[in-house]
């Protein structure tokens, strides 16, 4: 499945020319197939809302007979023509989904990154004089004509992290432990090759600093479990990890009920709300820039959706409230 979406976003990049404006466009290519199975969850979810004193009053009467309980408010469902799942289909489709994207920018990135040491590695060969290994380095604008840096925006590269705390190149051996080998691209040998390149003093000393890729003097900053170095050419701003919490956190504004969120659950509602952003922050910023581009374009695309339903629904609620007036005596 991560090979058929993949596919999916290798013609949208050819169609766009920019694998950020191909992940936004799959983004609202998904939201649209996904928006019939959205709207009935939206008004299952309204439905629910509604009948909401009737269940507490049930839960009040029958509280303590459970099999009786579930018998009325099963009857108060088919009365009212509701599915008490039907809120849960979007959360069933959309899950999978975010997992297949994880994975499918994880092998995306991973291949990009494979490409882009590999292209280094054999223009630099046998080198050793910084002069020499300077000249036949590919430009920047080269790695970019072939792919193996995409840029986006403020992102330098999309296949790294959106933060100041990285370069927009590889810069430890452990950028490529969790690829392994990658087939049709490199055999585990090669890859082992890649790995001790990436940690010579070639590639450290030479090659970085051609890129202008280096850490900054004294840019280390110690915090209590971690410690941040900032480059001379940072990937990113930080900027992506950020607005997926803030969308996050629009969500669950706009739609607690899907989130968990709502009013009347208690330390649970108040938990999952500040939970579900910190969450994709963490994400977003442990995770390579495309992925999180496509978690920020899901959220402002859902959120949106939501926006567009939930006005049509009160306006259609408005309409029936005021025909139901017109026909009181």
């Amino acid at each position: 499945m991560s090979a058929f979406f993949r596919s999916i976003l290798d013609g949208l990049y050819a169609f766009s020319g920019n694998y950020g404006v191909a992940i936004i466009l799959f983004t609202i290519l998904v939201r649209l197939i996904l928006s019939p199975f959205d709207f009935k969850s939206r008004k299952s979810m309204r439905q629910m809302e509604k009948i909401g004193p009737k269940l507490n009053e049930l839960s009040k009467k029958y509280g303590n007979d459970k099999e009786k309980l579930q018998k009325k408010q099963a009857e108060l469902y088919k009365k009212e023509g509701i599915n008490p799942l039907g809120s849960c289909l979007p959360l069933l489709l959309t899950f999978p989904i975010l997992i297949i994207m994880f994975n499918a920018m994880r092998g995306v990135a991973n291949e990009h990154l494979v490409r882009l040491v590999q292209e280094i590695y054999h223009a630099v060969g046998t080198l050793t004089d910084p002069d020499e290994i300077a000249a036949v380095l590919p430009s920047v604008s080269t790695l970019r004509e072939l792919r193996l840096i995409e840029p986006f925006l403020w992102i330098k590269n999309l296949w790294i992290m959106d933060s100041p705390f990285t370069s927009f190149l590889p810069t430890s051996s452990t950028s490529l432990n969790a690829i392994g080998a990658i087939a049709g691209v490199v055999t585990q040998e090669e890859l082992d090759a890649l790995k001790t390149f990436i940690a010579s003093d070639v590639y450290q000393n030479i090659v970085l600093t051609h890129y202008n890729a280096t850490k900054v003097p004294g840019g280390l900053l110690n915090f209590i479990l971690i410690q941040l170095q900032l480059y001379h050419q940072p990937n990113g701003f930080f900027i992506l990890p950020l607005l997926s919490g803030v969308t996050q956190y629009l969500m669950t504004v706009i739609n607690p009920a899907s989130t968990g969120t709502q009013q009347g659950t208690g330390g649970t509602g108040a938990f999952m709300k500040w939970f579900f952003p910190l969450f994709s922050i963490y994400i977003c910023a442990t995770y390579n820039a495309a992925f999180s581009l496509y978690w920020v374009a899901a959220n402002v695309a859902s959120a949106g959706q939501t926006i567009l339903f939930n006005k049509y629904f009160k306006a259609k609620e408005k309409k029936a409230a005021q025909l139901e007036e017109g026909k009181e005596p």
